[in-house]
């Protein structure tokens, strides 16, 4: 199955079919960032359409060193759908038969608890269920993409660090919900660097601005170029020599994306490296152009977890937090 860029489920994901009920009153959902639960009988589970559900939901996630699935996916028959596992933040109810009266597609928020995710398809039989999942495959991650990544975005947006939210605020003119637990490691003139560190991973976010050029400002090359000379000059490695660089061996994921608060946007994913040493890991970078300022302002986040594979999650954060960017409006 072809790779899915799941960003692209920006693109009014959810006008079709999508019923949201009240939160209040509504337990938090369970499971962990990531899981999902696929509710379909066995006979559905083994069939083709069942096994592109699957297939859709596990393929590799763009932009991390090692493959990582979309979702952790697990599949129960309808008889172990209990009250718990209703709750799960990401639900797919799957119904096949000949008494399904009309066959579709449909999406939900907050069913069962709060900020859950869950999506019905009602089909008379697989053949329809494999036709319909694979015309809305783009949806279906998304929507759930879309999902994880708010319930991250609600969070950051009341746990943040009022300090380097009011410097990001001062420094470049525009709001960011830096995470309660960052803190500052460099401040330089168009240039900030915040991370997380804990005995065996690190988080960093890295704010920088470039000239704006021209429409060339946006080409691959030119924000490639820019981030390596930003880098070398602002990010050393451990060994005297070294420092932070983009891993040009692995290839550099670009797109062109809208968001609520700018609707030309520029996003990078791919690998940075330490030249001179052996530290590396996925990178996410959102890219706008500050008209009023004529800067292009670049917004990173990078994640360093050598003991283990789980990059996922991590990137997901990153990504929350570049997507809660806002520039602030300069009094006339």
């Amino acid at each position: 199955m072809k790779s899915i860029l799941y960003t692209l489920s920006l693109l009014s994901i959810i006008a079709i079919s999508c019923k949201t009920k009240p939160n209040s009153h509504k337990p938090n959902p369970s499971g962990d960032a990531g899981v999902m639960i696929i509710v379909m009988n066995d006979v559905v589970k083994k069939s083709e359409a069942g096994k592109k559900l699957w297939d859709m939901m596990v393929q590799p996630m763009i932009g991390l060193p090692q493959e990582e699935p979309m979702f952790d996916v697990s599949v129960i028959p309808h008889r172990s759908l209990s009250d718990f596992m209703k709750s799960y933040r990401n639900l797919i109810l799957v119904e096949v038969g000949a008494d399904v009266q009309e066959e579709s597609i449909k999406f939900y928020k907050g069913t069962w608890a709060k900020g859950q995710a869950l999506v019905r398809i009602y089909a008379k039989d697989t053949d329809s269920m494999e036709k319909m999942v694979e015309e809305n495959e783009l949806k279906l991650v998304g929507f759930f993409t879309k999902a994880e990544r708010e319930r991250l975005e609600s969070y950051f947006s009341t746990t943040f660090n009022k300090d380097l939210k009011t410097k990001v605020e001062t420094k470049f003119g525009f709001t960011m919900s830096i995470p309660i637990d960052f803190k500052l490691k460099k401040e330089e003139d168009g240039f900030l660097w915040m991370s997380h560190e804990t005995h065996n991973s690190s988080l960093g976010l890295i704010i920088y601005e470039a000239d704006y050029v021209g429409e060339g400002s946006f080409s691959k090359e030119y924000l490639l170029n820019t981030r390596d000379e930003v880098m070398m000059k602002n990010i050393p490695g451990a060994v005297e020599g070294s420092y932070m660089t983009t891993e040009h061996m692995f290839p550099i994921n670009y797109q062109l994306i809208k968001t609520p608060s700018d609707t030309n946007v520029v996003v990078l994913r791919g690998l940075w490296k330490v030249q001179g040493d052996m530290m590396g890991g996925p990178f996410i970078s959102m890219i706008h152009h500050n008209k009023q300022r004529n800067k292009m302002v670049i917004t990173e986040g990078y994640s360093y977890n050598p003991e283990k594979p789980d990059k996922r999650n991590m990137v997901r954060q990153l990504e929350a937090i570049l997507r809660s960017y806002e520039p602030i409006k300069e009094k006339e």
